[in-house]
């Protein structure tokens, strides 16, 4: 890639991430998240998913990463934030997963549970800030 494609390149990332800042930053005090420090990198495990939020527990630490196919999105115009909000409700479920991981159940029992309950409280946030903000 010559340099003078990079740079653009660079400079929508640098956009993106910003966005991915706001977006955060407008939700941080809505899920009480406030202890925690954020960092936004691009690279995921799960090929399927936008995003992935990672946690190092004990610390108050969160790193949120994204894939190509979701910065391509939101240079399309794609809003992301109900993505955004769903891996930040992870840092709210992810301490019972954890335990929950550590009894007699399948993966895929606790897996889905926890992606039930992440996404039901992803949806109340968002429906009541719209209504806050309308």
């Amino acid at each position: 890639m010559a340099q003078t494609e990079l740079k653009p390149l660079l400079e929508n990332e640098k956009q993106f991430k910003e966005y991915v800042t706001k977006v955060i930053n407008d939700y941080i005090p809505v899920l009480l998240l406030q202890r925690y420090t954020f960092e936004i990198r691009k690279g995921k495990l799960n090929k399927k998913c936008l995003f992935e939020c990672s946690l190092c527990y004990p610390y108050l630490n969160a790193c949120i990463f994204y894939s190509e196919s979701t910065f391509k999105d939101w240079e399309k115009g794609i809003d992301l934030t109900s993505h955004i909000v769903h891996e930040m409700c992870h840092i709210v479920t992810d301490p019972l997963y954890s335990k929950a991981t550590h009894r007699y159940v399948t993966k895929n029992e606790i897996e889905e549970e926890r992606e039930l309950l992440t996404d039901h409280i992803c949806n109340i946030i968002l429906k009541t800030y719209k209504e806050n903000l309308g």
